[in-house]
């Protein structure tokens, strides 16, 4: 009977294994080969077309003494600590306000507010370059209306400013998500409690913090994961409205590798950035989830 019990266990392994082989198969070539190949081409400094020389850990020692990757660098982390707290902050008080203080329509304002995360990129870096036009931009034309022409600026030609305007941009299209997301969580928090703090006299804002902020508490980590890991890969708004200008002023580490191997055909060192990236991604994805892991024990 045993025998006959693990010959059957056999069977349905085969075929289980038989209908996740073209998965492992796409997932090889599509996933695993490319990223052997961009580790081995970061010992290199082929530009993409004819010999691939192996300069061994060259492109490692320019990296860490590159001062393009300081900049990049300091600017990914500015952009990481914005987007890991003001579109939560905003997305989770305005998913309890809608939730909890019973406006009517709220399923239509939460529509309204998601409506930045369903515009494309592309469409959204033409509005906001438009509203920072130092020439015609709204937002100079109503400075100057009420009487501040000297805040009238060339937003996105000053190196004191871009990165203001680009995290701008980047919140308003991220906390619309983080609403809905946050109104989903809120309605499955037991009603009961709410009712119950109110008996016992706790205000708006008690309620808040000891309910709302508890029962969202897995919610909000995923979607401070979520922030963590798009911070070191945001590309598009930088490479859309400031292509990493002024200057060097605006530039993280994506568009800097995409400027390396692409623009300058230093493939074998945009390779390496990338394998940094992609290991430091990985350690931070990691230690942040072990710090979840060990608060949702506690």
């Amino acid at each position: 009977m045993k025998s006959k019990g693990k010959s059957t266990r056999k069977r349905y392994n085969s075929v289980a294994y038989i209908f996740i082989l073209p998965t492992i198969i796409l997932f090889g070539i599509f996933v695993c080969w490319p990223l052997i190949q961009t580790v081995y081409l970061s010992f290199t400094n082929w530009e993409g077309i004819g010999a691939i020389n192996f300069i061994g850990l060259e492109n490692y020692k320019e990296f860490f003494q590159d001062e393009l990757v300081r900049m990049a660098i300091k600017n990914n982390l500015l952009w990481m600590v914005v987007m890991c707290t003001l579109p939560i902050i905003i997305g989770l008080i305005q998913a309890s306000l809608l939730v909890n203080s019973g406006i009517r329509h709220g399923k239509i304002f939460q529509l309204i507010l998601f409506l930045p995360q369903v515009f494309s990129s592309v469409i959204a870096a033409v509005i906001w370059s438009w509203i920072y036009n130092s020439a015609m931009g709204p937002l100079n034309e109503v400075l100057r209306k009420i009487g501040l022409e000297k805040w009238a600026l060339p937003w996105l030609g000053n190196t004191q400013t871009v990165m203001i305007c680009l995290l701008v941009m980047a919140v308003w299209m991220a906390y619309g998500f983080n609403t809905v997301v946050f109104s989903a969580a809120i309605q499955g928090i037991d009603t009961d409690l709410y009712e119950a703090a109110t008996m016992d006299g706790c205000g708006v804002f008690r309620r808040f913090m000891h309910i709302t902020v508890p029962g969202v508490r897995s919610t909000m980590t995923t979607l401070l994961l979520f922030a963590l890991i798009d911070s070191f890969k945001v590309f598009d708004i930088v490479y859309q409205m400031t292509k990493g200008g002024p200057g060097y002023s605006s530039y993280v580490m994506s568009y800097y590798l995409y400027d390396q191997a692409f623009v300058k055909n230093r493939t074998g060192y945009g390779a390496t950035i990338a394998v940094i990236m992609t290991i430091f991604i990985l350690i931070i994805s990691r230690v942040f989830l072990r710090v979840r892991e060990r608060g949702d024990r506690a």
